[in-house]
């Protein structure tokens, strides 16, 4: 209809543009894609993925104000560690040459654990040693001192770690560029050179500061080396003298080498006992005392519970012995941070310094000896101390100084008063004015008695609590003269301030 109209040259001309129209949507709209670059295409990858990220856990460390990186704190630890392991995956993913890790196998089983098999394992406590750069440290007390080789490959790996840095990101920017200069094998290359460097700059250090680790740990644990060797022959001197059916305490051989042992310990706990005083002057006299002294004397019980401590202590320590021969390396070097050797150590001195005070001085030893027959002898005569005694009763503490100070007044207590409690004794002192008039009360009180004896019974039972029949004090006493109210009075303030004076010791 719309041609009826037309010419026959408007005609061909309507259907032509009719035709044009029909195939327009068939033709593109623009011209076909651009091929990507390879640096477009790299930038697409996964391993651009990872450069990328790698930078990113780069700027996360952080920084000292010396320029040096926060190994200390546990975000700093955290964003190192992450780094390092960013740096790994680097070397694997570019395949990088990296140096074997052959040497570790000659390390001690204590720093392999560190360590995964087959990895590159960059350690943040290396990477610490290694910026610090400390020259020297201090292990049991002794001072050991690093070699310049050492302290020249922490430097280089510290600058190493730091220039590293410094090129991914200049590697980074430079892919991120509109026109990058270079080629992706030309980044690689760059990269890998960089990784290749620092690796064996890690190398270099951590083979050698370990290695030198290793000798100072095996210094620093010398006295145990040597005590498990002491140890070993006493064993098999054991041995063959039992064979032989000989009495071992005869053998020259071995108290000598329990001397030594001794003498070991004595070195150990001057540097491992934190918790006690970490004394040195123990010697093997102590043990041999207490042997010689539990065989003549077993019914006295303190000498025998101090002889079994003494005894026992040693040979917890033998033992303990045994099990380091099993495994050396369990032994902290520094072997103040051995919780169960400080532990056999602190009960030894404990057990051997009381040991020396009262098994190696004559006039101690008795007043030890006389000490436990009066506390067993009151024991057997009360059956209210024998309680406080089993009991630990409070009363027990307040009873047995006074019942010294009446063995004082009776000039049996051997000095037991006189080295607790010398003050008493001088004249000077106001204590020494209460003692003055105890003894004339005492004297008097005596001579006012029915029997010295009856007297000296009366106190001591008056002392520990025990029940007074009822007209016993008329008896004795004659109400005239009775001055056992102040007698007692002054021997409970003398006891107070005996147990008062040297508290530790008493």
């Amino acid at each position: 209809e719309e041609t009826s109209d037309m010419s026959a040259s408007d005609k061909e001309e309507f259907i032509a543009n009719d035709t044009s129209k029909k195939h327009m949507a068939l033709r593109a709209s623009t011209a076909p894609a651009r091929p990507l670059t390879d640096i477009e295409e790299f930038k697409r990858s996964s391993d651009f993925l990872l450069l990328e990220h790698t930078v990113i856990c780069a700027a996360q460390l952080i920084q000292r104000h010396d320029n040096k990186f926060d190994l200390d704190s546990e975000e700093g630890q955290r964003a190192c560690k992450k780094f390092l392991n960013q740096i790994e995956r680097l070397c694997e993913i570019f395949k990088v040459n990296s140096i074997p890790r052959d040497y570790r196998n000659m390390f001690s089983k204590a720093y392999r654990v560190l360590y995964k098999e087959g990895s590159l394992c960059y350690l943040t406590e290396i990477l610490d040693s290694a910026q610090e750069g400390f020259p020297y440290l201090y292990v049991n007390g002794e001072r050991y001192v690093f070699s310049g080789e050492v302290l020249e490959a922490g430097n280089r790996l510290f600058h190493s770690f730091c220039r590293f840095q410094q090129v991914l990101r200049d590697i980074y920017n430079k892919v991120c560029e509109e026109t990058c200069p270079g080629t992706v094998p030309q980044i690689i290359s760059e990269l890998s050179v960089a990784l290749q460097e620092f690796d064996t700059d890690w190398v270099e250090f951590e083979h050698l500061y370990v290695h030198e680790l290793m000798v100072i740990e095996e210094d620093a644990r010398r006295f145990i080396t040597q005590a498990i060797e002491t140890e070993r022959e006493l064993v098999l001197i054991e041995v063959k003298e039992k064979a032989k059916g000989r009495n071992l305490h005869g053998s020259d051989n071995y108290n000598k080498n329990r001397e030594k042992l001794v003498k070991l310990i004595g070195r150990i706990n001057s540097v491992a006992n934190i918790e006690g005083k970490g004394r040195d002057d123990l010697t093997v006299e102590i043990l041999m005392t207490a042997e010689g002294v539990s065989r003549r004397l077993s019914s006295c019980k303190a000498v025998k519970v101090l002889t079994n401590k003494i005894r026992q202590a040693f040979t917890n320590f033998r033992l303990l012995l045994r099990k380091y021969d099993h495994n050396i390396e369990v032994v902290d070097p520094q072997l103040k941070n051995n919780p169960e050797l400080v532990e056999v150590l602190t009960n030894f001195e404990a057990s051997w310094e009381l040991g020396k005070v009262y098994l190696l001085n004559n006039k101690r030893f008795n007043q030890l000896v006389f000490f436990s027959n009066l506390i067993d002898d009151m024991s057997y005569k009360y059956k209210n101390f024998k309680e406080q005694v089993e009991c630990a009763d409070s009363e027990l503490f307040l009873s047995l100084p006074c019942l010294l100070v009446l063995k004082c007044l009776q000039e049996e207590d051997l000095g037991i008063c006189r080295y607790f409690l010398p003050t008493m004794f001088n004249e000077d002192e106001a204590i020494g004015m209460v003692w003055k008039r105890l003894k004339r009360s005492y004297r008097l009180g005596q001579l006012a008695a029915s029997s010295r004896e009856e007297y000296d019974d009366l106190l001591e039972k008056i002392i520990i609590g025990e029940s007074i029949e009822s007209g016993l004090r008329t008896q004795i006493l004659n109400q005239k003269f009775d001055n056992l109210d102040y007698s007692l009075n002054k021997i409970r303030n003398l006891g107070m301030e005996l147990s008062r004076f040297k508290p530790l010791d008493w």
